[in-house]
């Protein structure tokens, strides 16, 4: 008889109960949703996402928090995955978060088929991505203001010596004393994109 501590120890795991670890400890959001898109079961971390208690997220569907501009795109993938055409997808889109401000999520879905290839499940996996997403349109933002000030603020003519400020072209003397506040010496002019004696 096997008396080691592994064989009688009360706390050895069973491939069912490391499963249901793995499942409900994940660092990212894991959840069992039915083909009609019923929450079947859900983990600490999609909880903690959508700010939803497992119990009311249970009693709900992923179309009830998605945001409607990005509910198309996702029932057309669990269309095309019912039909067989896909075996899994994987989509950025949108919750509502149970305060009402909207987060982003990375979505990877599969589907769990019967042995007569009847649909049973979907495993989805979820990722928060709304701190990479606010980055991503502050860079866009940031770009879109650098283009602003090149087209629309700035513009220097480089043949006629001139620049244009707030719609107004100026010589690019009276830019530089005016604007820019530096001092000119008598006779110092600037031509050719250099300053030389006018002599």
């Amino acid at each position: 008889m096997d008396s080691s501590p592994a064989a009688s120890s009360p706390d050895r795991l069973t491939p069912d109960s490391l499963f249901q670890s793995a499942f409900e400890f994940a660092a990212i959001g894991m959840a069992l949703v039915s083909p009609e898109g019923k929450w079947l079961r859900v983990n600490r971390s999609i909880c903690e996402i959508t700010g939803y208690s497992e119990a009311e997220l249970l009693k709900r569907t992923f179309q009830d928090i998605t945001h409607p501009d990005d509910l198309d795109a996702d029932l057309a993938n669990v269309e095309k995955m019912l039909e067989g055409t896909i075996d899994n997808y994987q989509m950025e889109k949108r919750y509502f978060h149970k305060n009402g401000s909207i987060v982003w999520v990375l979505l990877s879905v599969s589907l769990v088929r019967s042995k007569s290839g009847e649909p049973l499940l979907f495993i989805s996996q979820i990722q928060d991505i709304t701190r990479q997403k606010a980055s991503e349109q502050q860079l866009v933002q940031a770009a879109a203001e650098i283009k602003r000030l090149q087209e629309g603020l700035l513009k220097v003519c480089t043949w006629t010596k001139r620049i244009q400020v707030d719609g107004q072209w100026l010589p690019m003397d009276e830019f530089l004393t005016k604007h820019l506040h530096l001092k000119l010496t008598p006779g110092m002019s600037v031509q050719g994109g250099r300053m030389f004696d006018g002599r």
